[in-house]
């Protein structure tokens, strides 16, 4: 009896042993290996495509401009100069106006591709940017699982025909799959995430074709925790494209438009040909003054009233019937340079020729070397209608704010650490 007693005693105990076994290492078992756990933002790269579309329906011909006009800019001197040339919509006044930008469909749009590059913490702290993934486990290999991201992140919007770089707040669940392609076949390295509606999530770019690879952690070293980097393509915004992350598009809900409303400046006050700050994208101004290279030395590349009069007289002198002008500089081309010459030798004539805002000739240009004319340069200081006769800069605001309808695709590159080691899984 004693003997047998043993027995049922050591069967069960062995049993017992065996049973808690095989639960321990079913626990241990994490079918989406060393992905599983949760994750701290350390470094992000977005590269951002964007190229002119016309929706379809509309004139695939049209063109969208940003223009600047000549701008008082409070001075009511400068107003009440305005009318004296005959307003707002005479030709003396708007041919002061010049596009910024220009571009049809089919274009890149100014300043684009660009890239967003916060390398490191203290570039993501810097710029406001604080996110934690949270990624569960499958229920089997191949499966789907759940993730979740929290925090702030960095995006490009538009409100109101304006384009910012911004920080956004996200909390976004969705449903994710590694190691294997969008048809279930192994396929080491991939990374997918779809939406899903029930879990409340739909911020983050449905996917199927990213990568993500991980660096395990050495204790005691430079790099105690786990890295990760994961890297796709967000084509949302891309009404070809989209039908590789998703079934359907909506011109209005999906369209990306790139706004053009304020303007960058530099630190002196001219209108910035591009952003200054490739990571800010925050233009904050609605005017400036323009410098431009294309702009002859002489008026320190300044748009200036003296280089406008003499733009405008050269327009002028080339239609007068009595006396066109020529190619006196001899650069085989009838241009400013020539209406410069042309008021030399009225200057050293004694002419007393004047442009059509009333100017004289000897005021815009030195003619005290018979020899070398000189333009006269007031870039050195700014128009004002209370004496017109002394230049200066002139101020451009800009005339409306464009909406530029745009196919957009965006290239992450993000770096993730380790917050929790899951010790004691077996992360096979």
């Amino acid at each position: 009896m004693k003997k047998l007693l043993s027995k049922v005693l050591f069967l069960t105990i062995s049993s017992t042993l065996l049973f808690t076994s095989c639960e321990d290492d079913e626990e241990k078992v994490v079918n989406n290996g060393l992905v599983v756990g949760e994750w701290e933002l350390m470094g992000y790269s977005a590269t951002y495509e964007r190229v002119v579309t016309v929706p379809a329906g509309e004139d695939k011909s049209q063109r969208y401009k940003h223009v600047v006009d000549w701008d008082a800019n409070g001075d009511a001197a400068t107003a009440a100069f305005f009318q004296a040339i005959g307003g707002t919509s005479s030709p003396a006044y708007l041919g002061a106006s010049q596009t910024l930008i220009d571009v049809g469909d089919g274009e890149n749009v100014p300043g684009f591709p660009r890239t967003l590059n916060l390398p490191n913490s203290a570039a993501l702290t810097g710029f406001g940017v604080d996110l934690e993934l949270v990624t569960e486990d499958a229920p089997a290999k191949g499966e789907d699982a759940t993730y979740k991201v929290t925090g702030t992140y960095p995006t490009v919007r538009q409100a109101d025909c304006q384009t910012t770089i911004t920080v956004a707040s996200i909390t976004d669940q969705g449903l994710y799959k590694v190691d294997v392609d969008k048809n279930g076949n192994a396929k080491l390295g991939n990374f997918m995430i779809q939406p899903d509606p029930t879990l409340g999530g739909a911020v983050l770019a449905p996917f199927m074709d990213g990568t993500y690879t991980i660096t395990e952690g050495v204790e005691g070293s430079a790099e105690p925790h786990d890295q990760m980097n994961i890297k796709y393509l967000d084509r949302d915004g891309h009404d070809a494209r989209y039908s590789e992350v998703q079934s359907t598009w909506n011109e209005t809900d999906d369209r990306v438009i790139q706004g053009y409303g304020n303007v960058f400046n530099d630190a002196n006050g001219n209108i910035a040909g591009a952003d200054p700050n490739p990571a800010v994208l925050n233009p904050a101004y609605t005017g400036g003054y323009l410098l431009n290279p294309a702009i002859p030395a002489f008026w320190g590349s300044q748009f200036t009233f003296y280089f406008y009069n003499i733009s405008v007289q050269t327009a002028a002198q080339a239609q007068d019937a009595k006396n066109p002008l020529t190619d006196l500089d001899g650069d085989g081309t009838i241009g400013a340079g020539d209406m410069i010459v042309f008021m030399h030798y009225d200057n050293l004539a004694g002419g007393g020729g004047k442009t059509a805002f009333g100017v004289p000739f000897s005021v815009l240009v030195d003619s005290s070397n018979p020899q070398q004319p000189v333009p006269v340069n007031d870039s050195d200081r700014v128009f004002s209608g209370a004496n017109a006769g002394a230049g200066g800069k002139m101020y451009f605001k800009v005339r409306e704010a464009v909406c530029v309808p745009t196919n957009e695709l965006i290239d992450i590159d993000s770096y993730w650490e380790r917050i929790e080691d899951h010790e004691g899984h077996d992360h096979s």
